[in-house]
């Protein structure tokens, strides 16, 4: 009996072996048995992912290094790589060179020990970084060869008055009831450039009795540069209030009533010294957030409104003062991230998940209006979450489990699923170490976990699709980590890959190359890899990254294999314009056990003896492939080529394809009926869909 079955799309992705047999699940049907060097499209089909392109070696091959994205914009954004010791900065595939030559470096007093604990949060050109063991530090963008990394103080910029002076303008000493008073002042200058007002200056006083009619104090003090305008305070019932502003360099008090409800600035830094260095930090609602230090692992920290490094308050508190708040729960729980979400300051915790709001009282967080509830206690990684549209994305404590957390209207709450039950064998007895993602083109998210494996995830919320690949690289490859930047219009992935190359231990920072070509001349599928452009010519040098390894070259569109790089260069058999060269790797596709549902007069088709005796594949911009029924060497008999050369002119690169493809796979009798695709060559392969002919045994 002859049947045919059809595979859709593999937005299943791989499935773990214990989902084998799940045939009852929506997602046997559009899932993989293997998905190696594969991303899986929104829209259902499976490319092979695009090549690595080699961008340079780190600094220091033989200490941890780590990629952190800087993106100022869409035509401005930098990969910083934080080394031993050292930062440099990457543009658009090269090193930013400073003004005198050589590569742009600061000093940092970061080791490669303390890398994976670094947080950090951008604002334009300024990004703060944190570390619980060291003070926070603050990197600054003016031009693309000039960055600073400095310590912020916590303090107000501006400066107080100074030579502030009180004095009896008119006093009224040896009138009729007059009583002796001091009065006292004190006066703030406002920046003319932020509004941020600075903290009081010394107190001024002088003895007059305002009371009597005809009193009056003058109040003095010296410009400050940068001012707009001042603020006079003056002492009344135990504490300093409000009497006035001005432009000018002083003020007559006649007898005004202080506010004591607006006081002056206290200032206070609160993360001075050791043990008192915060581990986490963001931006919400125009304020830098930081938390979670040794001293106070619960304590959440707000600056002022709009004014980042200013932690002071007043007494009483305004509604733009910094704000302190903790958490009271039944454990210790260290804030390991914040985000900013729609409804508020999002904190993930070792053991919980929290959302800060201002509650039914005020749409902002205020020193008054604050609330704080719990929405789960699952606990988080220390790895920082991920912003996919308004979904986080986040590892959870233990488990190697990833979680989307979202607010639903429903619930009423944030809750998520976990986007590792259907691919559990991916992260057994693993963690997240690095992961980041890239939105355009085809929404996915890239992570390394800790043993040096790289894995994806194809993630699309509002279409249920999330579906796992492996990925896999040549020379002893092992991911160590992973960032996104915004170039040419896509979301580029740089990773830091460390390969051994001639015996010896190499990092190396690529980047996964655009997938986006209309010619076959342009595909970039190697991995490691350099492009030669220009006149033909049969030597390329410029390897000595890959020297001794053995690589493949896409040669004016057509394979060159067996080459080895000698003295950082290959020799090409025949001259070429365009060349793609580096390690090569391969992607399988490999299908579920067949399944057709209830056949009539049959029932399942589970565990009978099954041949595949054709196949259609649907593919798009597709060169080259290999099926087959088992997993064997390419050159095995038990795979075939798809034969594609009919109609193109000899003397060109045979082109890419799109539609069906007829395929006779060599002939095998078995259980499963499952078929493997696989692409060998630096060759692009998008397949649709899989149409088998099936042939039941008895």
């Amino acid at each position: 009996m002859t049947l045919r079955a059809y595979q859709p799309a593999f937005v299943g992705g791989e499935l773990s072996p214990a989902l084998w047999a799940r045939v009852d699940t929506k997602n046997y049907a559009v899932g993989l048995k293997t998905a190696l060097n594969l991303t899986i499209q929104a829209h259902g089909g499976a490319n092979n992912r695009a090549g690595l392109e080699f961008v340079g070696e780190v600094k220091a091959s033989g200490h941890r290094t780590r990629l952190i994205p800087f993106q100022f914009n869409e035509s401005q954004s930098y990969v910083i790589e934080f080394g031993e010791g050292s930062l440099r900065f990457w543009r658009n595939g090269g090193l930013i060179v400073a003004p005198g030559g050589g590569a742009l470096e600061l000093a940092s007093p970061y080791s490669s020990a303390d890398l994976d604990e670094l947080v950090f949060a951008q604002e334009a050109d300024v990004m703060y970084i944190v570390h619980p063991r060291h003070p926070v530090k603050k990197l600054s963008r003016y031009a693309d060869d000039t960055w600073t990394l400095t310590e912020p103080t916590f303090a107000p910029a501006m400066t107080a008055p100074t030579t502030v002076a009180a004095a009896a303008q008119s006093s009224t000493s040896g009138q009729t009831g007059y009583k002796a008073h001091t009065y006292r002042y004190k006066v703030a200058a406002v920046s003319e450039a932020t509004g941020e007002e600075s903290l009081p200056s010394g107190e001024a006083s002088c003895v007059n009795d305002l009371t009597v009619d005809g009193g009056i104090n003058r109040v003095t003090w010296s410009a400050v540069t940068g001012a707009s305008k001042y603020v006079v305070y003056k002492f009344s019932n135990g504490s300093f209030g409000y009497i006035g502003s001005t432009t000018d360099l002083l003020i007559d008090d006649e007898n005004i009533t202080a506010d004591t409800a607006d006081g002056p600035q206290i200032g206070r830094n609160p993360f001075s010294g050791p043990g008192n260095y915060p581990r986490a930090v963001t931006f919400i609602q125009q304020r830098l957030a930081l938390a979670s230090t040794d001293s106070e692992p619960q304590a959440v920290y707000l600056s002022q409104t709009a004014n980042y490094e200013n932690f002071g308050y007043a007494s009483p508190a305004k509604d733009s003062d910094a704000i302190t708040f903790r958490m009271r729960a039944r454990q210790v729980n260290i804030v390991r991230s914040m985000l900013a979400a729609r409804y508020g300051l999002l904190l993930l915790t070792s053991s919980a998940e929290w959302v800060v709001t201002g509650g039914s009282a005020s749409d902002a967080i205020t020193p008054s209006a604050i609330v704080i509830a719990n929405q789960g206690y699952r606990g988080a990684a220390p790895v920082q979450p991920i912003n996919v549209g308004e979904t986080v994305l986040f590892a959870q404590r233990s488990g190697g489990v990833i979680r989307d957390f979202s607010y639903s209207y429903g619930d009423d709450a944030w809750v998520g699923k976990d986007l590792t039950i259907m691919s559990r064998h991916l992260f057994e007895n693993r963690s997240i170490k690095a992961w980041a993602y890239a939105q355009a083109p085809s929404s996915i998210v890239w992570v390394v976990l800790d043993d040096g494996s790289l894995v994806s995830l194809t993630y699309m919320k509002e279409h249920e699709v999330w579906a796992w690949t492996r990925h896999e690289s040549g020379a002893g490859a092992i991911f160590e980590d992973v960032t996104t930047i915004a170039e040419n219009g896509e979301d580029v992935p740089y990773f830091v890959v460390k390969r051994t190359i001639g015996g010896v231990a190499k990092r190396y920072i690529e980047r996964l190359h655009t997938r986006a070509f209309d010619r076959v001349e342009d595909a970039f599928f190697v991995d490691c890899g350099l492009t030669y452009s220009g006149p033909p010519v049969t030597r390329l040098i410029g390897l000595a990254h890959l020297e001794g390894c053995e690589v493949v070259a896409l040669s004016d569109g057509n394979v060159v294999r067996g080459l080895t790089v000698e003295h950082g260069a290959v020799s090409l058999p025949v001259a070429a314009a365009k060349v793609h060269v580096g390690l090569p790797y391969s992607a399988v596709l490999q299908t579920l056990d067949l399944d057709l549902g209830m056949v009539q007069d049959i029932g399942s088709v589970q565990g009978r003896f099954k041949s595949v005796s054709r196949v259609v594949l649907r593919v798009e911009k597709t060169r080259g492939i290999f099926i087959g029924p088992r997993d064997e060497a390419r050159d095995g008999e038990r795979t075939v080529e798809f034969k594609q050369r009919s109609t193109e002119a000899w003397n060109e690169a045979i082109g890419l394809y799109t539609g069906d493809i007829d395929m006779v796979p060599p002939a095998s009798w078995n259980r499963a009926a499952g078929m493997f695709v696989k692409q060998f060559d630096p060759l692009p392969m998008s397949i649709l869909s899989i149409m088998p002919e099936v042939t039941l045994g008895r």
